[in-house]
Parts: structure tokens; sequence; C-alpha cells
């Protein structure tokens, strides 16, 4: 009878230890999706074991620090954490009322999973003007990890996408590995919008450079508020991201006036990055390599950006907008990154602004990312790879910006 009853009651326990698995287990498959609709990847509205086991692995291998014994799994107590800190985030930066701001973090989940695993103050979709029918004068803004300096040295993310495409979201997985770093080192990062063309405004090609200037001014200009240093800013920017990280940097701080002026709005950019991004419009043999592999696209695109605007002329846009033509012996310095067979921005244009800042006695670097087209990628029908990693390059961003602002 003894023995009848201990059989009983540790198969009661094997089976409550069951249920309670098993509940934890739909408790975090419910959170993954709520939070991580995407990973619901059969849209049958069913986190699968499968689906689950696949956001482990991601979260293991961008977000090591989750892993917080070390045993190379996540567990489910480690995971619980991990979903509980994103959700945590989500409800911060979800706006009152009144407030204009947006949680893009919950429509994004690799905004929410890396704003979770650095545990660090955000304030996400920040209108830095007033918001054209595209909606894309916004900014996100992520607080240092920890106090290190008095006021914040500022990073400044400035996307790609052709000029007519393109999000600031894009920092959540291009730089992922640099806003862990230096939020880590007491720095704070920005990642800007900007208007684009083809979407039902016509705008000329250097007003998309004017709304990146106006978010500098704007941040510059609450400067006190996000705690920073407007004196400390630095530039990053890729593809056409990259021309515009190099103008806001080159130029005077009232240049391409728009929305926000005035007072409060000195800043000073103290270095630029520019990974692939074009540096001149006005030597047209450095495009040849584009023109003879988009030779339609390229005229296409041509005649959108330079068409006359704003009271300006295309030669007029074209000078504005590039970035040889502001340079000066004592211009910030730059870091120039581009891979060695790019098609799309022909790294001779890399070549160019660096030979033109080093005849002025300017603070430049140029590296070549062999075996890489644009965006560091696999050259088609070449079995080498890129001489870089994206993390390496990454990494390079960081030891830059780390240096720069130690020097001043």
């Amino acid at each position: 009878m003894k023995k009848t009853t201990a059989l009983t009651f540790l198969c009661l326990l094997v089976s409550l230890t069951f249920v309670a698995r098993t509940n934890a287990d739909d408790a975090i498959k419910q959170q993954i999706l709520k939070l991580l609709p995407q990973v619901d990847t059969d849209k049958d509205g069913v986190i699968s074991d499968a689906e689950e086991a696949t956001v482990r692995r991601q979260i293991l291998k961008r977000f090591s620090r989750a892993d917080r014994d070390g045993d190379g799994v996540l567990s489910d107590s480690e995971m619980q954490v991990v979903l509980r800190q994103a959700a945590r985030r989500g409800n911060r930066n979800t706006p009152k009322a009144g407030n204009s701001r947006t949680n893009n973090a919950q429509q994004n989940p690799a905004a929410a999973a890396v704003l979770a695993s650095l545990g660090a103050k955000s304030e996400l979709n920040i209108e830095y003007k007033k918001n054209t029918p595209q909606q894309r004068n916004k900014l996100d803004f992520i607080y240092p990890q920890k106090k290190v300096y008095e006021k914040a040295p500022l990073f400044i993310y400035i996307h790609g996408g052709g000029n007519t495409g393109g999000t600031k979201n894009a920092i959540y997985t291009k730089g992922d590995l640099i806003l862990k770093e230096l939020t880590a080192a007491g720095i704070a990062v920005a990642s800007i919008d900007y208007r684009v063309f083809g979407q039902g405004e016509e705008l000329g090609f250097h007003q998309l450079f004017q709304d990146c200037k106006d978010a500098i001014r704007y941040l510059a200009k609450n400067s006190d508020r996000l705690g920073i240093d407007p004196h400390k800013m630095v530039t990053w920017g890729t593809s056409a991201g990259g021309s515009k990280a190099l103008i806001c940097a080159l130029t005077a701080n009232d240049l391409l006036p728009g929305e926000v002026t005035g007072p409060g709005t000195e800043h000073t950019v103290i270095g630029a990055i520019s990974f692939y991004g074009a540096t001149t419009y006005l030597v047209p043999e450095l495009w040849s390599k584009r023109l003879e592999r988009f030779p339609a696209r390229s005229q296409s695109k041509g005649e959108m950006m330079f068409k006359p605007s704003d009271g300006l002329s295309s030669e007029e846009i074209k000078r504005l907008v590039s970035a040889d033509q502001h340079l000066k012996a004592d211009s910030p310095p730059i870091l120039l990154v581009h891979g060695d067979t790019d098609p799309t921005v022909p790294i001779e244009l890399s070549k160019h602004l660096y030979q033109q800042a080093k005849s002025k006695g300017g603070d430049v670097k140029l590296i070549e990312v062999t075996n890489a087209g644009h965006g560091f990628k696999p050259v088609k029908g070449s079995d080498a790879a890129p001489s870089m990693t994206w993390n390496a390059t990454q990494t390079l961003v960081i030891k830059q910006v780390i240096e720069w602002v130690k020097q001043k």
C-alpha cells in the first residue's frame, strides 16, 4: 500500500512538473508572439517549438550577455528576463497623450531586442522638425548605459537607401555592436530619418541633406535636456547616408538652413565616417563604373536628383551636396571605408576625397575592403571573401570614435 501511495505521489509530482514546464513554455511562446510577431513565419498565430528555438539562437548569437550562467544555452529563466526587459522598454516608450513620439521599438523587433539587451534609456521617434506627408522627420536617441562624461559625446548614424528608401532602424541591425560598445563607453547614439525621393513630395536633392542638418541642429538645441555635449559629435553614414555624414561634418552649422535655426543650434562635429558614400557629383569620370553597369538607372536617378529646385540650379545643388567642395585645412578628421569593386558607388569617389583632403593637409584615412562590392558584399562570380566582415567594420568604427572623443 505504501509503495502504491509513493508511486502515485511520484507520478503526480512528475505530472505537475510537466504541467508547470508546459505552462512556462506556453507563456514564453505567447510573449514572443506578442513582442516578435514576425517570428511566426507560417502565420498560424502560434509560435512553434522550431520558431521558439530560432529566437533563442538569434538572441544568443547577438546578445551573449543574455546567457548569464555562460553555459551556451538560453534557459527559460534567462529567456524570460530578456522578454521582460523588452516588454518594459516597450511600455516605457509608449507615448503619453499629447506626446508626438511613437514607439517604433514595438514595430521593429530588432530595435526592441537590441534596446532591451542594452538596458539603456531611449527616446524614439522624436520629431525634430514639422513632419511632412512622408512622416520621416524623426530621430531615435539612445542614452549611454553609464555616465562616463559630464556631458556625453554623441554618435549620429545616417542611413543609406539610394536616397529613395532606408530607415533609421538600420542602426539596430547594421550598428548593433556599435550601439552596445559606444553606449557602454558613455557615448550617446542618435539615428536620423530624413525625407527621400518617390514618397509623394516634390523635393530638391539638397533638402535631404537639409533634413540631416536640421536633425543635428535639433540635437544641439536640446543638448542640455539630453545630457550631451554639442561640440563632441561624430557622424557615420552608409551609402547615401555616408555622403550626408560628410556634409554634416564639413559644413558650417547654418549651411542649408531649414526649420531648426537660431541660438542654441551651434555644434561641432569632431569626425565623420563614410561607408561607401558618394563624395562628389562634379567629376563625372569618377562615376564611369556605375554608368557602364547601370546606364538607364543612373540617367533617370540623375535627372531626379539634380533638377533645379528651391531657386537653385542643378550645378548649385551639386556643389552644395559634394563633400569635396567643403574641404578645408582645418576640416574635422575623416574615415572612408569602401569596397574595392563597388559598382554602385565606385571606390574612385572615396579615393578622390582622400586625395583632395590630403592636398589640403587634412586628417583623412581610407580603408579599402578588398573583394567587396557595395555594402561590402562578396563580388558576384568570385570565390574570394571580402577582406573584412561587417562586425570587423563595426569594430573599426568603435575604435575610431573612441579615439576621436579622447583627443578632444
